[in-house]
């Protein structure tokens, strides 16, 4: 009976983290949909070890080294006398980490290829959503300041001029396409197209970075570097073309509109690309401005902001590097090793190869966005790590 309540929720989980975003469109005041199932699920788990099912050794020292870089933040956040509610919110989305108990104790072989099919019809629904969505804002159903005033509260959605938006949840675009390549799904390629396609209309110079530069590296893994060169050629157009591109779109959407009431805004309305890159460039100044001896090894712990983020960075690994220095990001290192070693050590097979690249995925995207040290890249993480270490090459 418990483990089927647990398979139950585990799934209820995934499909929750593949559609939910960051999880406050779920949100009743501070509590979540996501936070339930993570107390649910934390519940589970305690009823499995009291029930003698064993945590194997590897995740046990993962567990630790993780709870160990989480007392070191706090304690060098109170010696810094950081604020109790800063750091409260540093330290509440890197807590979705002991999630890896609950998923080593339920995902079996069985899962694995369930879990797949989760992250490919997810990924879809979130595509046409979009799709669906973009559509009835361009052929004025609904105009683009009615969109932005129903979904601006949640912190869900970024927007791109007048042109379009991101979720959160678009993460899984990534995930879905590269699920679907190393698939044997009819249609792999229409599906992962189209998924591709969601990405360029999101406008996001990040996803489609991150997920060419994975494609690049799958190529330079089968040794066909004639291959390789055309995504990392696409990756440096998008770096050094993408923010033109977008904010040409954007003044073009708006001049088309103009004429329109409701339309009389900044060609770069709610967040444009030169903004952002140069809030990334201005981070990174101010925490290197703030580098010291111990800040370099143990940063300067949770609750410490820079002027231009009080709270998170866009750049995960900078706010990482920041808070916990090197021995934070060591930890996220460790968590990078253990995935290729348990790939290593598995049958190589679609799957895993799946599993393997999309967490590449997110660690190559966490370098422009904030996703490993938080719930939704973290369990992409988690759930790689765990059905990596389930698909073992047979003896």
């Amino acid at each position: 009976m418990l483990n089927r309540i647990s398979k139950i929720i585990f799934f209820i989980v995934v499909i929750e983290l593949c559609l939910g975003g960051g999880g406050k469109l779920t949100a009743i005041g501070p509590v979540s949909f996501r936070m339930i199932l993570f107390v649910l699920a934390m519940a589970l788990s305690a009823l499995h070890l009291i029930r003698k099912k064993e945590l194997s050794k590897n995740y046990q020292k993962l567990i630790s080294f993780f709870t160990v870089t989480i007392f070191i933040g706090l304690f060098v956040g109170w010696l810094n006398n950081n604020p109790t509610s800063l750091i409260w919110e540093d330290v509440k989305p890197l807590l979705y980490f002991f999630m890896l108990i609950f998923f080593a104790l339920v995902i079996h072989q069985k899962e694995i290829g369930r879990v797949a099919k989760i992250y490919q019809t997810g990924s879809l629904i979130i595509a046409l959503l979009f799709i669906a969505t973009l559509m009835i804002i361009h052929l004025d159903f609904v105009p683009f300041l009615s969109f932005y005033s129903l979904t601006e509260h949640t912190q869900e959605f970024f927007y791109r001029g007048q042109l379009t938006f991101f979720y959160k949840g678009f993460l899984f675009l990534g995930v879905g396409t590269i699920f679907f390549l190393f698939s044997n799904t009819k249609k792999k390629y229409d599906f992962a197209f189209f998924l591709v396609s969601a990405i360029v209309l999101s406008v996001t110079r990040g996803l489609l970075f991150a997920l060419v530069i994975t494609l690049s590296a799958y190529f330079i893994s089968q040794q066909k570097y004639v291959l390789s060169i055309i995504p990392l050629m696409l990756a440096f157009l998008v770096v050094v073309w993408g923010n033109k591109i977008t904010i040409s779109l954007s003044r073009t959407l708006d001049s088309v509109k103009s004429e329109r009431p409701y339309e009389k805004s900044n060609p770069d309305l709610f967040g444009g690309r030169a903004y952002s890159d140069e809030g990334r460039v201005q981070q990174i100044k101010e925490v290197s401005e703030r580098l010291s001896v111990s800040s370099v090894l143990v940063g300067h712990g949770f609750g410490n902001g820079i002027p231009a983020r009080k709270v998170h960075m866009e750049i995960a690994y900078l706010e990482v590097f920041h808070k916990q220095g090197i021995i934070g990001l060591l930890f996220w290192l460790t968590i990078a090793g253990s995935i290729h070693l348990a790939y290593r050590k598995s049958n190589l097979s679609a799957e895993a190869k799946s599993f393997y690249y999309s967490s590449l995925f997110v660690f190559v995207e966490s370098a422009t966005n904030q996703f490993f040290n938080n719930p939704i890249g973290m369990s992409v993480l988690l759930i790689s790590l765990v059905s990596l270490t389930e698909l073992k090459k047979q003896p």
